[in-house]
Parts: C-alpha cells; sequence; structure tokens
C-alpha cells in the first residue's frame, strides 16, 4: 500500500496532451480553418478550443510545406506561404514584414502598449527557424503529404520550425498591446542553412541591427518528446569537408606491378585516417573524422591513374581542428610516397562552432524548468557534432540555441494522419524521417513564455496557455503491448522477407548491438557459375 504523504508530495503531472481537430492534407491558406483559427485568437481570452483550432492550423502549414520544398536560396513559394501566414494568421501588418537575403524573411512585431519605465536590458529579442530542404529523395512512399519536388525533401525538420514560429508569432502579435511600446519581437526565417549558408547574407542585410538577443531551436530525434537540451558554451561542431587526390600510374590489371595503384593507396589511406581522432586527438576533445566518398576507375580490367577521397572533419576547437588537418596531411603524403603515388589534399572550412552565450542559456534553462519540470531539462548529448550556421548570429548578439526532442512512438495527437504504424524516430536526413507534430505546440509556447521573460511582460496566463507536454509517466508501454498482439495475430514472418513491406519507408538504421537482416540470412554464400569451360 502507498504510503499517502509520499503520493501528495509528488509535483503534479503536466497537463495531457490534446488534439480536438485532426490534421488534414492538403491546406489552403484561404480557406475556412486559418480564418477560424485567426478569429479564435484575437480574443481577449484564449480559449483551449481556439488554442487547438491555432495548433491545427499549423500542423496543416507544416504538412503543406513538408510536401512542398526548396533547397537553400530557392524558397520562393515557402516565403510567399510564410508571408501570407504572418498577415492572414498572426495579424501582422505588411509593412512590418520584408524580403531578407533574398528568399528570407524578417519581420517585426512591435509593441502598442505603455512603454516600459527606465532603461529595460533587452528591448528587442529575435526568433529565428530554417527555412530550407534538403537535396535528397524522400523515402516516406506513404505519408500522404510526402514530398512533391523530387530531389528535394523537408528531411531535417525545417518545415516544423518554420510553423512553429507562425505559432508563436500568431501569439505574440496577439497580445501586442501587451508590449510596451519600446520593446519588438524580431522573426528571422532564415533561408539556406543546409548549404551554402544564409545566417551570414541576413546578418550583412541587417537582420540583427538593433537585436539585443537572439535564440533559435533544432527539433532532435534521438531526444524524447517533451524534454528539452540545451547547454552553455560549444554546442555544434565546425565542419570541414575536405578531398584528397591520389594519382599513381594505371595499367592493365593482369600487370599491377607495371603501375602505381591509386586504389590500393587510397584504401591505406582510409583505413590510416581512422587512427587520427582514436590516437592523435586527447579523449577528452570531441572530434570525428568521416571518408563519406571514395571515386575511382571505370573498367574491372584497368587500373585507374586517379581515387578521389572525401569526407567532413568535424570539431570544437581551433586547436583541434590544426591537429586534424597535420596529421591528413602527414597520412595522405606518407602512405603516398610509401607507393610511390602522389597526394593532394583540399580542406574547406565551413559553419563556426557554435558557442552558446552562459547568461542566456541559464534563462533558457531556468525558464525551462518551470515549464518542463526539473527532470526534463537536460545536457546530455551535448555538444552534437553537426554544424548550424546559427553561430553567426551569436558571434553578433548574446543568445542560445537549444533542442527539442522528438522521440516518440505513438502516432497520437497532433501526428496523427501520417504514415499507418509508428514513428520511424529516425535521425534527421534519414530518408525516412518526419518532424514529429508534437513538436510543435511544445516550440510555439516556449517562444512564447521566453518573449515574456525577456521583455518582462505577461502575455497570457499558464491556464490559457499551457505546455502540451505528454504525461510524465508516458513510457511508450502500451504500444510495446499493443504491437507484441499485432505480432500475434499476424502470424510468423519470415526471417528473409523481415523489414520488407511493399511501399514503405526504408527502416530505420539498426540500434547498437540490434542484429541485422545479413545476420540473419542463412545458407552459403553464392558463386557464380564461371563461363570457362572445365578441361577432362
Amino acid at each position: 500500500r502507498r504510503d499517502a504523504r509520499t503520493t501528495r508530495s509528488r509535483p503534479p503531472s503536466p497537463p495531457p496532451m490534446q488534439c480536438r481537430r485532426a490534421p488534414t492534407h492538403p491546406f489552403d491558406p484561404d480557406g475556412p480553418l486559418c480564418s477560424e483559427a485567426a478569429k479564435a485568437i484575437a480574443t481577449d481570452k484564449l480559449s483551449s478550443q481556439a488554442l487547438d483550432t491555432l495548433l491545427c492550423t499549423i500542423t496543416c502549414l507544416r504538412r503543406q510545406i513538408h510536401a512542398n520544398p526548396e533547397p537553400g536560396f530557392e524558397e520562393k513559394n515557402t516565403n510567399k506561404l510564410l508571408r501570407k501566414m504572418l498577415v492572414m494568421l498572426a495579424g501582422i501588418d505588411e509593412g512590418c514584414i520584408s524580403d531578407c537575403a533574398g528568399t528570407g524573411i524578417v519581420a517585426d512585431i512591435v509593441g502598442v502598449g505603455p512603454p516600459s519605465s527606465g532603461k529595460p536590458k533587452v528591448r528587442s529579442i529575435a526568433l529565428r527557424a530554417d527555412m530550407d530542404a534538403l537535396r535528397m529523395t524522400e523515402g516516406n512512399t506513404t505519408l500522404p503529404y510526402r514530398s512533391k519536388n523530387q530531389g528535394v525533401a523537408h528531411m531535417c525538420g525545417h518545415d516544423g520550425h518554420m510553423a512553429s514560429l507562425v505559432g508563436a508569432a500568431s501569439l505574440i502579435n496577439r497580445r501586442a498591446h501587451s508590449l510596451p511600446s519600446n520593446c519588438r519581437v524580431r522573426l528571422l526565417f532564415q533561408p539556406a542553412e543546409e548549404g551554402p549558408g544564409g545566417a551570414v547574407p541576413m546578418i550583412e542585410a541587417g537582420c540583427l541591427d538593433g537585436v539585443d538577443e537572439c535564440y533559435g531551436y533544432h527539433n532532435w530525434p534521438p531526444f524524447k518528446l517533451g524534454y528539452l537540451h540545451v547547454r552553455s558554451g560549444p554546442v555544434m561542431a565546425h565542419p570541414t569537408a575536405f578531398k584528397i587526390e591520389i594519382v599513381g600510374c594505371g595499367g592493365h590489371g593482369s600487370q599491377p606491378h607495371l603501375a602505381v595503384d591509386p586504389v590500393l593507396v587510397a584504401a591505406h589511406v582510409v583505413v590510416a585516417l581512422q587512427s587520427v581522432v582514436s590516437r592523435s586527438v586527447p579523449s577528452a576533445e570531441q572530434a570525428v573524422v568521416s571518408v563519406t566518398m571514395i571515386h575511382g576507375g571505370e573498367a574491372t580490367n584497368v587500373i585507374p591513374d586517379k581515387v578521389t577521397l572525401q569526407g567532413t572533419t568535424r570539431d570544437l576547437s581551433p586547436e583541434t581542428y590544426d591537429l586534424i588537418v597535420e596529421r591528413i596531411r602527414a597520412i595522405v603524403d606518407g602512405t603516398c610516397a610509401m607507393f610511390g603515388a602522389k597526394g593532394t589534399i583540399e580542406m574547406n572550412p565551413l559553419y563556426d562552432v557554435l558557442v552558446n552565450h552562459k547568461e542566456q542559456t541559464e534563462v533558457v534553462q531556468s525558464l525551462a524548468r518551470r515549464h518542463f519540470g526539473e527532470d526534463r531539462v537536460k545536457e546530455d548529448g551535448l555538444p552534437i557534432l553537426g554544424a548550424e550556421d546559427f553561430s553567426y548570429y551569436l558571434q553578433k548578439v548574446p543568445g542560445c540555441f537549444f533542442f527539442l526532442g522528438g522521440n516518440e512512438r505513438a502516432l497520437r495527437n497532433w501526428s496523427q494522419t501520417g504514415a499507418p504504424g509508428e514513428r520511424s524516430n529516425c535521425m534527421c536526413h534519414n530518408t525516412a524521417f518526419d518532424f514529429n507534430d508534437n513538436v510543435l505546440p511544445i516550440a510555439a509556447v516556449f517562444w512564447v513564455r521566453l518573449v515574456e521573460q525577456r521583455l518582462g511582460v505577461s502575455l497570457y496566463s499558464d491556464a490559457e496557455l499551457p505546455l502540451a507536454l505528454p504525461p510524465a509517466d508516458d513510457d511508450d508501454s502500451k504500444i510495446d503491448s499493443q504491437n507484441d498482439s499485432r505480432k500475434e495475430n499476424d502470424g510468423k514472418v519470415s526471417k528473409r522477407s523481415s523489414g520488407k513491406a511493399s511501399g514503405s519507408a526504408p527502416p530505420p538504421p539498426p540500434e547498437a548491438g540490434a542484429k541485422t537482416a545479413a545476420d540473419t540470412i542463412e545458407g552459403p554464400i553464392v558463386l557464380k557459375q564461371s563461363k570457362r569451360a572445365r578441361r577432362g
């Protein structure tokens, strides 16, 4: 029997996630849903029904953007759609919205309330969302709102980042009368984060002029839904693309002694590069060296003249970067000399390390602990050796970049009506990735709370604008039992056909230690029969 005193002392669980209206696709910004949401939130008191209508609208918006992705500096239709939503849904005056860096957008929400007394430390806060999609093919063939643009797909969640910022803008601007007239919230919709980089052109065009602080976030599938991860200092890496050309002397495949085989040299270089991090970088540091492309040869019986290796390095400090470059040069030069080949190296540094400011990070942590709960705010898993050009904003003004977890196995609430089955929870840039729509209400509400805290205002009560978190005891156990029952009903599945559902998205990468399909296939290796006739 439980001790009643122990039960009473536990902090109350956050309100369960609610979704009264299932999102639909396709979405028409001129349709009744958008106008209904705009009217519902333009009231003195925000009702739960009005909030639900808004959240349904931004979920539909997210899916509409997902279905119509555009790559960096080509986000023209995305720009038009966002502009329309900022005017129609958020109610922002068109004169406060301007293009920036080609396809980017800067939109200002200016307070119309009485000016704040004294001299507040923060008068202008910027919130940023990235706009571009990746140049890759989506594998979610059963998704109703899958990409319609061949070779382009929102496989990193930028569609969700934009939709959540539109939601936050709608909530903030509808209470502009509570914002001091000497305060401002600036919305930054940035193109080309995936490359070649849109932050620097945005900054050069003046997007941070008059801004005191800047904030951004990224969805992160490995982190559990309803958790916020952040820390001060380095949180994302400095990436460098490298290219190594190894030149030998080609020849006939049957006469390798008369050639200098660049394929052999390249193979030794690839293996040796694996020692850079494990044997040269201090164990207290984080770094990555990955060879991701090998190109060489045209025919099976020809030793080529040249082989090209390409890949990426990641680091968190200039010292580590210099060490990595030094070791790569030594390995390439030494290996080529050993075999009589020649090698050249090109290093192309990309974005700088993303470094969070201490004061602003502590603000985010404190605010998150209040609204998420103490145990849902983490530093685990950081830094991440991915890269972000948000780093350049934080070189100009103080700010913070944080991560919102999206890991959830059920398709429920705002993520319902997606692909059938469970969420894959695969990593960003995987062909099966899809942004978890249950992150949208969390991100939109937290943006509002951050604006309130930094500008010293109160826009909504906790009752009006709750943070839609999953229950604290939500461990997906019910989903496991449902899956077990379904597997029993489906019968036994052949080992050879496991994981090959027709028309479905590709399976996510196996978890560490899990058996792969290759491990389960029995039988000998099949060798093709030789066409050469056997003697006697």
